[in-house]
């Protein structure tokens, strides 16, 4: 029995510093990808929480967008798709995924250009109508919970 408790411990001690392990180099490698956006504040000037700049194109954002919408269950969340054709197939891409946040269409990619943002998908969260933090690629449901909760 005491060989079996301290397997758990050790294992569990493996778990802890693998997910800590992660979650700094997830950080790091973030920081890096997030370097060089100019966010303005203008984005989260719609009394948004968090803003999901996304598009139909990238796979990354097809697995980050159902964690998105769960997310949006309780937090205000503004959506936009970048060059990723017209309003129909947006919107067609949306029911296939079953997503329903609010969405604006960036066309041409003007409104992600305007605030440097070239890595999808990129998260801003806001509070009180500013950027409080920027975080590109994949995040998982709790991430972006824990996130909103903290910078939204």
């Amino acid at each position: 029995m005491a060989l079996m408790k301290t397997k758990i411990k050790r294992y569990l001690k493996e778990v802890i510093i693998f997910v800590t392990l992660l979650f700094v180099i997830g950080t790091v490698v973030s920081f890096f990808r997030t370097n060089g956006m100019k966010i303005t504040d203008n984005v989260c000037n719609r009394g948004v929480d968090l803003v999901y700049f996304w598009a139909t194109w990238c796979p990354v954002c097809k697995m980050t967008s159902g964690n998105v919408e769960r997310v949006a269950q309780n937090f205000d969340v503004l959506a936009i798709a970048v060059r990723s054709g017209d309003d129909a197939e947006v919107l067609s891409y949306m029911q296939k995924q079953g997503v329903h946040f609010r969405v604006i269409n960036d066309k041409d990619g003007s409104i992600a250009k305007k605030n440097g943002v070239n890595v999808f998908p990129t998260i801003v969260f806001c509070k009180e109508g500013r950027v409080n933090l920027v975080e590109a690629g994949y995040i998982s449901t709790l991430g972006l919970w824990l996130r909103a909760l903290i910078f939204s």
